[in-house]
């Protein structure tokens, strides 16, 4: 993979989930922190409430995306029809006490990584950068204030689904984040896990990218991104084999 020349790319725009955090460790904590606490789901298997409960989510998110459902009917419709698949019916009130729990115990086993914060804090000093991600405002600006990145990512930088209208790979979302930045897709790199939604999204584009394949996965499909690394943080060194390359190139012009 090529060394990564900053000096190329005016604006540098990242996914939030599993790309500046691990989002599957955090909800799969929120998950089993959810049927633990409730006596009805206790005596159920976890890894399966976790499995059944995750199906349902990317089953409904299309609705979602298309403003078909708001957040809180997803919330609750993705519950529902978990509980439904373990044969347990609760009353309305019960279910909205166990949404709000996953909720909670979500966000809460977000952690800060100092060693990222200083990164991005240190890159932003380089070249803007800025969040684009689907999702709700509230969820996302939470995210991004349990991750201590508040300072380094204004709400003006953070671009989510919800309130541009279009989802990731949607090409309407990236060229939202462009314009709210006032930059090029040429002069744009965008960084995140997911080979469909940010790869071939940003791609569509004009981006380059940037894949986090933290699993080594071979490219699902033909588009190929200009970078690949396994963690946000491989970024940096990227950058840092960049710069020594371009002092090369110039020491050996000169």
């Amino acid at each position: 993979m090529n060394p990564l020349l900053l000096k190329n790319y005016d604006l540098l725009l990242f996914d939030l989930d599993d790309t500046l955090f691990d989002h599957s460790a955090a909800y799969k904590r929120g998950v089993y922190e959810t049927v633990r606490r409730f006596p009805i789901l206790k005596e159920l298997d976890q890894y399966e409430f976790l499995r059944t409960f995750s199906n349902h989510h990317h089953r409904l998110w299309p609705r979602f995306s298309s403003n078909e459902l708001n957040f809180q009917e997803l919330s609750i419709m993705r519950i529902e029809n978990t509980l439904a698949d373990f044969n347990i019916s609760v009353p309305p009130g019960v279910l909205r006490q166990i949404v709000k729990t996953f909720q909670a115990a979500y966000v809460h086993s977000i952690k800060p990584d100092t060693v990222v914060k200083r990164f991005l804090s240190d890159l932003k000093e380089k070249v803007r950068i800025g969040i684009v991600t689907n999702g709700t405002a509230f969820n996302a600006y939470e995210k991004v204030e349990r991750l201590e990145l508040s300072d380094i990512f204004h709400e003006s930088s953070v671009i989510i689904s919800e309130r541009v209208g279009f989802p990731k790979p949607h090409e309407g979302i990236f060229q939202h984040a462009l314009d709210v930045f006032n930059s090029e897709a040429a002069r744009t790199l965008f960084i995140g896990d997911n080979y469909f939604t940010d790869i071939i999204g940003a791609n569509s584009i004009g981006m380059d990218t940037l894949w986090i394949n933290k699993y080594d996965h071979e490219f699902p499909g033909e588009v190929h991104p200009d970078y690949m690394t396994k963690h946000v943080l491989d970024l940096e060194k990227l950058i840092i084999r960049g710069e020594r390359k371009s002092s090369d190139d110039k020491s050996i012009s000169n």
